[in-house]
């Protein structure tokens, strides 16, 4: 029989397993995005192309940002802290940046949808998660 205290657990660290992925996804996507823009692609519109070169640019920061915050999240879960699931927030808002903005810029120029205030909001969250990060340092700096 499994020990109940272990579920939660196992779940942090599945969870934490999937963000890892998610982010090496995000990162290889990210060149290759890149190259395609750079050899590939072609539209009359300058500003689409530039558009796109920012999303790119941002998605492979947010996915390098996405691993460091793991890599320390990654201390604190081994540890088994009992607020070690906070240490997967500033992770969490990462991906979630990539996804809103740079898929709303993706979304926008590529598909022709209309992403609304997508964008600004991945950028929200991209504060958000530096902010988390600040926090959940300034918390293990003091205990």
């Amino acid at each position: 029989m499994q020990n109940p205290a272990q579920t939660p657990k196992k779940a942090l660290f599945y969870f934490y397993g999937l963000l890892w992925l998610l982010a090496g996804l995000f990162g290889a996507s990210g060149v290759f995005l890149d190259a395609w823009l750079s050899h590939g692609f072609s539209s009359a519109d300058p500003d689409i192309l530039n558009s796109l070169q920012t999303a790119v640019r941002y998605q492979q920061f947010n996915s390098m940002t996405l691993a460091v915050s793991l890599w320390i999240a990654g201390g604190a879960l081994r540890q088994g802290k009992p607020m070690a699931w906070l240490s997967l927030l500033p992770g969490l808002f990462f991906l979630l940046a990539i996804f809103a903005f740079s898929g709303g810029i993706y979304g926008k120029h590529l598909l022709g949808f209309a992403t609304g205030a997508i964008t600004p909001t991945g950028g929200f969250l991209m504060a958000l998660g530096w902010l988390s990060l600040a926090h959940y340092g300034f918390y293990q700096h003091k205990r």
